[in-house]
């Protein structure tokens, strides 16, 4: 059986579930998919997929590479990761295809032109490029096109069965959420996701409750929570409880950047609203006035929500339209797609 052996950076709990999911997949279409990294987070399931723990050094990833002898090289890799180079060169040495999974630039730097060449420099050595949405291709040169391959970023929620979730009714009374509607929250406090805009938004409305779940939260924060009574804040959930909250929202706002909760905002069937600005990827999937909005301004988003959490008829609209482009675009379906159809292109090439 073949070998696509993915080397990555940091190993998340996240990724750990996705690459499973990749594990059997790839099964099912006749490779061994394993996993190469400096780092793997302790996750309280089993892992299906060989992983191999190494700090990154030149010299142990060389002879790593000699020990497994893949028959196909994923890169997911910052250019900090100094060991990237020297892979692509022992691989190309080597007639090992290497795929680079990749933004194609550092976005957050979009204009710098020496990071952009170094980029567009490792693009060229590689066999085949993955991004994460198709409006990402504008990153790429356009000679690079032909290998250039999409597979939707998402997370894998193959595992989690709705209908036993517990319902949007139980779950407010477990948390004492008295008000009709829920705004929520669900990610880390970081100061550019703009919780506090939230909470100084919303605050003190009789029919709506902002209701707040995640690392970080300050004792500010926690002052504002006790001086209105429908803001809530439940802590740091995981898994089962985590659903549960997700499947008593009504609407999702992280207002200042959006990244993978989208993914799971449109999962359970949640319209978002955030403030146009700079985003991750995963805003691809916000259909502008069909499963989410962008605001213009604080007071534009404020209103939006409002009149939307009062509008039954279109907040049921836009929950379905979450649902069908989850369906459609979201799904890890789709993204396996995009690696299995650049592994057959690379080996097509050889």
């Amino acid at each position: 059986m073949k070998k696509v052996l993915l080397i990555s950076n940091d190993v998340l709990h996240y990724r750990e579930k996705i690459y499973n999911c990749f594990y059997d997949r790839f099964l099912k279409d006749g490779y061994d998919f394993q996993v190469l990294s400096n780092f793997f987070q302790d996750v309280n399931y089993e892992l299906k997929f060989k992983k191999y723990e190494l700090p990154f050094s030149v010299g142990k990833y060389i002879q790593k590479l000699k020990e497994l002898h893949p028959q196909i090289v994923i890169l997911f890799l910052h250019l900090k990761d100094k060991i990237m180079l020297p892979v692509i060169w022992y691989c190309r040495l080597h007639q090992i295809p290497v795929i680079y999974w990749n933004h194609g630039i550092n976005i957050k730097t979009p204009d710098h032109k020496v990071k952009n060449m170094i980029f567009h420099f490792v693009h060229n050595q590689c066999d085949a490029l993955i991004t994460y949405t198709p409006d990402m291709k504008k990153y790429f040169s356009e000679k690079n096109y032909r290998k250039l391959f999409v597979a939707y970023n998402t997370l894998d929620f193959s595992d989690i069965d709705k209908e036993k979730v517990p319902d949007k009714e139980e779950t407010k009374k477990k948390y004492q959420i008295k008000e009709d509607k829920v705004i929520l929250y669900i990610s880390r406090m970081m100061p550019y996701k703009r919780v506090d805009l939230l909470m100084e938004l919303f605050a003190d409305l009789d029919d709506i409750a902002v209701v707040i779940v995640g690392p970080g939260f300050s004792e500010q924060h926690q002052q504002m929570i006790d001086q209105h009574s429908n803001l809530y804040y439940l802590g740091e959930k995981y898994g089962s409880e985590v659903h549960e909250i997700y499947k008593m929202g009504d609407v999702f706002s992280t207002p200042g950047h959006i990244g993978l909760a989208m993914n799971e905002a449109l999962f359970w069937g949640l319209p978002v609203i955030i403030l146009q600005g700079t985003h991750a990827p995963e805003v691809y999937y916000m259909k502008n006035g069909i499963t989410g909005y962008l605001a213009e301004n604080e007071t534009d988003l404020k209103d939006y929500m409002i009149q939307l959490l009062r509008d039954e008829k279109k907040l049921q609209r836009m929950s379905r339209a979450c649902l069908d482009v989850f369906d459609q675009e979201v799904s890890i379906d789709n993204m396996y797609q995009g690696f299995i159809d650049a592994v057959r292109y690379c080996e097509r090439r050889v």
